[in-house]
């Protein structure tokens, strides 16, 4: 009779376990990317220019083309780190909340729907939650075209800073956090890979590991500059850019 029992148990757990969903986390783990402290204070920094953004709906159609889009996104992919980092954040348990009302304003069709979206933002990171579900493809959070606009903005300010003799205290923490954020959104388009155009396995393989080098020279060079080492930085970054280079390379010419 147990026999019977314990197989129907079994059996069940089964029919759970297939049925239940399957987080679509990031491809690293968020805290091993980027501390915590510059993921939240980045986000707030984009609710900020979102804000300045939407104060008009002048404003807002000067720039929903392509600027309200990228901002919105990158602070998706942000919200999104907050759900995942195991670190402690003011506002993770409405990060999800964060990352609902930041893709909703990029996709936005008119003023008054992106109004919508950034107040869900605002309610979000004041810490008021509605419900989001933490989990989210991290390919669906910011479109590939925001994630390298905002990548190439915050290279070129580094590349700048890489070449200084020394760093105030200021530009050190504002390219650590530059460096962190890079290093997130290469996150996102590890996981984009409609840019590949054979769709061959190898050529997608390819793909993730330029995108996961990058990553990772890109969260070595915020923590040298978070210790004000210009040559340790200089150096990753000399070698993230190598990968993006390569990735180039190899994928535009597949055009």
């Amino acid at each position: 009779m147990l026999k019977p029992i314990l197989l129907s148990l079994s059996l069940g757990v089964l029919g759970l376990a297939l049925f239940a969903p399957c987080y679509a986390a990031a491809p690293a783990k968020i805290e091993a990317v980027a501390p915590i402290a510059d993921i939240t204070a980045e986000a707030e920094a984009k609710v900020k220019s979102l804000e300045g953004l939407l104060e008009t709906d002048k404003s807002y159609l000067e720039a929903k083309g392509s600027t309200i889009p990228a901002e919105a996104g990158v602070l998706a992919v942000l919200a999104q780190a907050v759900v995942e980092s195991k670190e402690a954040a003011a506002w993770k348990a409405s990060a999800a909340d964060v990352r609902d009302g930041a893709i909703a304003v990029a996709t936005s069709k008119s003023y008054d729907d992106a109004k919508k979206g950034f107040a869900a933002v605002k309610a979000a990171i004041g810490g008021t939650a509605a419900g989001a579900k933490a989990d989210h493809e991290w390919n669906k959070l910011c479109k590939l075209g925001g994630v390298m606009k905002e990548i190439n903005k915050r290279n070129t300010k580094l590349k700048r800073v890489a070449r200084l003799k020394e760093l105030k205290d200021q530009e050190a923490e504002d390219s650590s956090r530059d460096s962190s954020v890079t290093a997130l959104l290469a996150l996102a388009a590890h996981d984009d890979t409609h840019e590949v155009k054979s769709g061959k396995k190898e050529d997608i393989d390819l793909w993730k590991k330029f995108a996961k080098d990058y990553q990772e020279q890109m969260t070595a060079t915020s923590a040298a500059f978070k210790k004000k080492d210009l040559t340790a930085a200089s150096d990753t970054l000399k070698k993230a850019n190598a990968a993006c280079a390569a990735c180039h390379d190899k994928f535009r010419a597949q055009e």
